[in-house]
């Protein structure tokens, strides 16, 4: 095995899924190929098997993404590697590498690389328990916690996580306003805030600063709107293809290198 990376975690670019666009979402296929392009932080979902086993995958059925049909939390991991989730781009990879990840693999994958990670926790049916608890351990396992974001829009999940597991950081992810959204995200324990970025503006940036809260937009996939995003005091943006967003990216970091 080659040497690791060196972490480099300051990219603005998180790549969404992967190079999702490009690429089964949630597969090795779709990460590998975003550190191709670039990537430096990657998002990814996570659900729990029948037998408590963490996969990564964003919807609770298997049926769009994959050749089966069914809830993710009725399968055990077994019987989900025998699907191939490469729905939309048949043939195009291994099936080696269109399989489901576990969270483990993808961890192993990320820390060979020097790669940030932000885990969004799926899971709905227990979010006080099996999900924070597997997943606080499987990231301590690898090392992981400080190049790990744990997010989720189910809020009180990050609540619980974040009393559980304060050495972790945390964010909530969102489309709605909020009348007081500095004192809603530390009720939360979020020291991050996701927002839609159709909420990104300056009111919106200054309030989150003033608080000292961390912001990753999501999911920008044009080169106009990342253009404009990445003009805002964000972290980060999310996006389906790295490689537009890298492209930003660059021009924004040879503007300020310019100033």
């Amino acid at each position: 095995m080659s040497p690791a990376r060196p972490p480099v975690w300051d990219s603005r670019i998180i790549a969404h899924r992967g190079a999702s666009s490009y690429a089964p979402e949630n597969t090795l296929a779709a990460f590998e190929l975003a550190a191709e392009m670039g990537a430096t932080k990657i998002e990814l979902d996570v659900d729990v098997t029948s037998d408590g086993h963490l996969v990564v995958l964003h919807d609770p059925r298997v049926d769009r993404t994959s050749d089966g049909m069914g809830w993710a939390r009725d399968f055990t991991l077994a019987e989900l590697r025998v699907l191939n989730f490469d729905r939309g781009f048949e043939g195009q990879f291994a099936r080696a590498v269109t399989r489901i990840p576990t969270l483990s693999e993808v961890l192993s994958f990320a820390a060979e690389r020097g790669i940030w990670v932000n885990i969004e926790t799926k899971d709905f049916t227990n979010s006080w328990g099996a999900v924070n608890d597997l997943v606080a351990a499987e990231v301590r396992a690898h090392d992981g916690v400080d190049s790990t974001l744990i997010s989720s829009i189910n809020h009180r999940a990050i609540a619980g996580f974040a009393r559980s597991y304060p050495e972790f950081t945390t964010a909530i992810a969102f489309v709605e306003t909020f009348a007081d959204l500095p004192g809603y995200a530390r009720r939360c324990g979020a020291s991050v805030l996701h927002p839609h970025f159709s909420l990104i503006n300056e009111r919106f940036v200054a309030e989150a600063r003033e608080h000292g809260l961390g912001i990753n937009a999501w999911t920008v996939d044009d080169d106009a709107t990342a253009d404009r995003i990445l003009e805002f005091d964000v972290d980060a943006i999310m996006t389906n293809r790295p490689d537009v967003g890298a492209r930003n990216h660059l021009a924004v970091h040879a503007t300020e290198a310019h100033a």
